[in-house]
């Protein structure tokens, strides 16, 4: 049976603001995420990522109302993430509606914890996110929402999480970010030959239909995160899923 593909609104948020960048800098606000995760559910997402980009800085507070205020109307899966420093914030977390809890550069910095993770919650609760950026054609995971090399490369760090229970592996580019030229092919063949088997989403660059559908046609590709072609509505959900049925495509109805 051909696996389900997803597709996954990526919103980050910094304090009660939606908030988009390039490549992870100059970031805007576009608007309130409570109005935006409504309507990608209402279009057909079959999951939402929400990202607190300044909860290592600050505090989580403005996450868990987020959260709070979008799973009351909301009845799709929601992974949070963003500061989590403790097996007491995956709690929390967890305690504050979402689904499963993302973490990255606590999970880089604190390798040696992630089976303790996974036996206390259930690796279905766990995803790794992985912000990869290409410096001198080798890719590094990077920490802190693309701010610091953790030295780590992508294969070794890949490898390495496929002998732990993790339930999702979440790979975003940060050269691609929010630039609209489709995703690094290299990128993309590098996912392929790791040979992840469990589920892989990929997102960054989306700026199309065309772009979706060949990152989603993949066999090794789970789902596909968006986030600023959805704002601007280049891509619209429901939309899409229409072209990918067309190409038999596996998608959850509308």
């Amino acid at each position: 049976m051909l696996e389900i593909k997803r597709i996954i609104p990526k919103l980050e948020i910094k304090n009660e603001n939606l908030i988009k960048g390039i490549q992870f800098e100059g970031l805007r606000v576009v608007g309130d995420p409570i109005k935006f995760a409504k309507k990608f559910f209402e279009d057909g997402a079959d999951q939402i990522i929400i990202i607190d980009i300044v909860a290592s800085l600050y505090s989580r507070k403005n996450l868990f109302q987020t959260l709070n205020k979008i799973t009351d109307d909301i009845f799709i899966p929601i992974t949070a993430g963003g500061g989590v420093r403790s097996l007491e914030d995956i709690k929390k977390l967890l305690e504050a509606g979402a689904d499963r809890v993302s973490i990255n550069t606590f999970a880089l910095e604190n390798q040696n914890i992630l089976g303790n993770i996974s036996e206390k919650f259930g690796s279905q609760f766990l995803s790794i996110l992985i912000e990869v950026k290409k410096i001198e054609n080798k890719y590094y995971c990077m920490k802190n929402h693309g701010r610091d090399n953790s030295g780590i490369e992508l294969e070794k760090w890949v490898k390495f999480l496929k002998t732990k229970g993790i339930g999702e592996i979440v790979i975003q580019s940060i050269d691609d970010d929010g630039m609209c030229n489709g995703l690094d092919d290299n990128l993309l063949n590098i996912i392929q030959k790791l040979k992840i088997n469990k589920p892989t989403v990929v997102g960054c660059g989306m700026g199309n239909l065309d772009h979706c559908i060949d990152v989603l046609n993949k066999d090794y590709v789970s789902g596909l995160t968006i986030s600023s072609s959805l704002y601007s509505q280049d891509i619209v959900i429901n939309k899409l899923k229409s072209e990918l049925k067309k190409r038999k495509i596996p998608i959850n109805e509308i």
